[in-house]
């Protein structure tokens, strides 16, 4: 029970913290060249809401294992990651920027899927939504700031 509440209050930080920076110029993002694989906006809310509940498990059975370092290490710097993204895409428009720190979060998401993986297949498997999801957004985020 104290996994999930810690995993929740995380994941509310970030969500939180990135929520009250979002600010989007719906003509700016409308003019982009985006991929042609990209969701909707609709479906995008999901796969967001999939990776967070997918971190709020992880988290949770890393309090629970307590595995705690350097795991929590590698997930405040995704969510740390996460915040100056959404600054830097949507409010400052920056798309290199953008784009650093895109690769961050990814390569934080893979370092985390990896340890799973060697630790505790359990954990891999929850966590598996959030990395596949940093792996298509790096894969938007990058055709989209070599296409603009």
């Amino acid at each position: 029970m104290v996994g999930i509440v810690v995993g929740l209050f995380c994941v509310l930080i970030v969500a939180g913290i990135s929520s009250a920076i979002f600010k989007i110029d719906l003509n700016w993002y409308i003019s982009l060249n985006k991929p042609p694989f990209v969701v909707s906006s609709g479906w995008f809310t999901v796969f967001v809401a999939v990776s967070y509940i997918s971190s709020i498990v992880a988290v949770s059975r890393l309090v629970h294992f307590k595995h705690f370092f350097p795991s929590l290490l590698f997930f405040g710097l995704l969510g740390l990651s996460n915040i100056l993204f959404v600054l830097c895409f949507f409010r400052l428009k920056n798309l290199i920027a953008s784009l650093v720190f895109i690769t961050v979060a990814l390569a934080m998401a893979y370092t985390l899927f990896i340890r799973f993986i060697l630790k505790e297949i359990k954990i891999a498997a929850e966590f598996a939504p959030a990395f596949v999801f940093y792996a298509y957004a790096f894969v938007c985020v990058l055709y989209i700031a070599m296409q603009n």
